[in-house]
């Protein structure tokens, strides 16, 4: 995961890049994906508005639009231009992209947060 951060120039800091490789990410995020698939079929039905915060890749955005359909609306936000800018890239090219396009899924980039 580090590597691909790296990569796609999210993390530019080698001390960033130690110290999310010295800690575990597995103590915090439950292989396979943990409980979103549950929170997809057991919370998000057709015509519900849902808002993902620190939306990341898009990949739970785009899955949550699909689940809430045309007449719901699914938010992500990404306060990382880079990380938010490499979402709608990828929504636009899978299945959630019709979405992107007639309004009912929405990828925002927030600007700069310093004070």
């Amino acid at each position: 995961m580090v590597d691909n951060l790296q990569r796609y120039g999210v993390i530019i800091s080698r001390k960033v890049a130690e110290v999310m490789e010295t800690i575990d990410r597995a103590l915090f995020v439950p292989s396979g994906g943990g409980l979103q698939p549950y929170f997809l079929e057991k919370n998000l039905q057709p015509g519900m508005g849902v808002l993902d915060v620190g939306s990341g890749t898009g990949y739970l955005t785009a899955c949550f639009a699909l689940m809430v359909g045309p007449e719901g609306r699914a938010i992500g936000v990404e306060h990382i231009p880079e990380l938010g800018s490499f979402s709608i890239e990828n929504i636009k090219k899978s299945a959630a992209a019709q979405p992107l396009k007639d309004g009912s899924l929405s990828a925002i980039i927030s600007v700069d947060l310093k004070h």
